[in-house]
């Protein structure tokens, strides 16, 4: 059988974590734009095309959104740890990092979920991160590529996957982030279709990343995300895992 390329699907964040990280806003929101369209547009799509994806949550969630991030794990698909409300991950000093990595687990094991993921927010896990993961049991991260992850998906000193993401491939890197300006999301699905098209022909594995608040709650950006996901499904050589099952697979093969 020939190998397929792999597409890892992921989605980061929800409610106002970051903004009550940032002081921003002093609690939740039920509210919330992406509770209540971005959220359930996603899951009815992933439901639709029968795919696995990753939600890489923060901790503050766990506790203030319990009914919302147990769906996510009752629904069937994996939860990822993302902080405790989006901090800048690898400007924390170690203890303080500890400390967020303790509380944030708490919570989610509050709900009976216990997060094997992990993908630092602000991007870089940091130097230091790794010993602190492997001490508090997560099996493997999904960070940006540091280090030696610059070789791609690989298995860092011999037991922990590594699973880095390119920063042209979060949907908020391209809508408000890109150095030429926002893109539109016809720019982006140009883009997006030819790399999971360069996937599938050279049995490579990307990351994407898409963000509820961002691709589930605007209409025409859902559009770019179902018809890209849709592309992704059809291609008989690209195959849909979520971060975990990437995560095995590689520690399988290493």
């Amino acid at each position: 059988m020939n190998k397929k390329g792999v597409l890892c699907l992921t989605f980061d964040n929800m409610g106002h974590a970051i903004e009550v990280g940032q002081g921003k806003r002093p609690g939740p929101d039920r509210d919330e734009l992406d509770l209540v369209v971005g959220y359930p547009r996603v899951f009815s799509l992933l439901e639709e095309l029968d795919v696995s994806a990753t939600f890489f949550i923060e901790g503050w969630n766990a506790l203030h959104h319990p009914r919302e991030v147990s769906k996510i794990a009752e629904l069937g698909y994996e939860v990822g740890l993302h902080g405790w409300v989006h901090e800048t991950f690898h400007a924390l000093p170690p203890i303080e990092a500890e400390r967020v990595l303790i509380d944030s687990l708490a919570a989610f094991r509050a709900l009976n979920i216990r997060p094997e993921g992990f993908r630092a927010p602000g991007g870089l896990r940091g130097e230091s991160t790794l010993p602190l993961l492997r001490k508090l049991g997560i099996k493997y991260d999904c960070s940006a590529y540091e280090g030696s992850d610059s070789v791609g998906p690989s298995v860092l000193e011999g037991d922990f996957p590594s699973i880095p993401f390119k920063w042209p491939l979060i949907d908020y890197y391209q809508y408000f982030m890109h150095p030429d300006g926002p893109q539109s999301p016809l720019q982006l699905e140009s883009l997006w279709a030819d790399e999971l098209d360069a996937a599938a022909e050279r049995s490579a594995i990307i990351t994407i990343i898409f963000h509820p608040f961002v691709s589930g709650n605007d209409p025409d950006k859902f559009a770019t995300m179902k018809r890209l996901l849709k592309r992704a499904k059809a291609n008989s050589h690209l195959e849909i895992l979520s971060a975990g099952e990437l995560a095995g697979r590689l520690l399988q093969n290493a």
